[in-house]
């Protein structure tokens, strides 16, 4: 094929070495070993070359052709050489293909975030059925919840309303910056709301609606900020004010003035 060995097709930029391919009418299955370099151990960092043992580990991967790809490694136990380290041997990890305990490779644990991200649940789990990638609901939602939430950054622009958690009990408190989220906390208490404004000194103007637990967070917690009125409530505010006018003098408008 010109050049091009058969594990950068099916395992592009990963250093293993493919020992045996398997085509049915359903799946591929690769057999693959690891290469010989050495690797870090997983208590310590150091890295190690000597081989305590083998063992088989099995992973799905993306789908090659319409057919399901299974993925059977050969992976090495290392013997840790630091005598410090609490685990004396630790099982190698490929770099771009494995990860502890993992059961899928890393190619597939991305793009399943991915439409996880986009789709969520169940529409992403129907996608998947139709891609020939086995899996459900509750895989793609945990792991929308494993990525760590980046971080927010200073801000000097906040914005704060209140959410049910269940209706008529439990109420919480968002959090946000332009166009996006900051923070959630738990209740929407004035204490609470304080508590995280005096964490955050560089907030300078705080856009809130008329509750009172918001201004009396906003001025024990950031007293150096200026608070405003969001435009939803302005805009609801002067409508509201408008339908009250004109309900007290309804009954001057129910002729139309006579024009000259």
């Amino acid at each position: 094929m010109g050049g091009v060995q058969i594990a950068d097709l099916l395992l592009p930029g990963i250093a293993v070495e493919v020992d045996q391919l398997v085509l049915t009418d359903a799946e591929v299955r690769v057999a693959v070993l690891s290469g010989a370099v050495p690797a870090a151990c997983s208590g310590c960092g150091r890295r190690s070359s000597t081989v305590r043992c083998c063992y088989q580990r099995t992973l799905a991967d993306r789908p090659a052709a319409g057919r399901r790809e299974r993925i059977e490694l050969r992976a090495r136990r290392l013997v840790c050489g630091n005598e410090l380290c609490t685990r004396r041997t630790s099982a190698e990890q490929v770099p771009a293909l494995t990860r502890r305990y993992a059961r899928r490779t890393v190619a597939l644990t991305a793009q399943l975030t991915d439409v996880a991200l986009f789709l969520g649940g169940r529409p992403g789990a129907r996608l998947f059925q139709r891609m020939t990638i086995d899996t459900c609901k509750d895989t793609l939602l945990r792991l929308i919840r494993t990525p760590p939430l980046p971080s927010s950054g200073p801000v000097p622009h906040l914005g704060v309303d209140e959410f049910a958690v269940q209706r008529g009990r439990t109420y919480a408190m968002i959090l946000m910056a332009t166009h996006r989220p900051v923070d959630v906390l738990v209740d929407r208490a004035a204490a609470t709301f304080a508590s995280w404004l005096r964490d955050h000194p560089e907030v300078r103007i705080i856009c809130r609606d008329r509750a009172g637990s918001f201004r009396d967070g906003a001025q024990a917690g950031a007293p150096q900020a200026r608070q405003v009125a969001d435009a939803w409530h302005l805009l609801n505010n002067l409508a509201q004010a408008v339908e009250r006018v004109i309900g007290r003098h309804r009954a001057d408008l129910r002729h139309p003035p006579h024009l000259p």
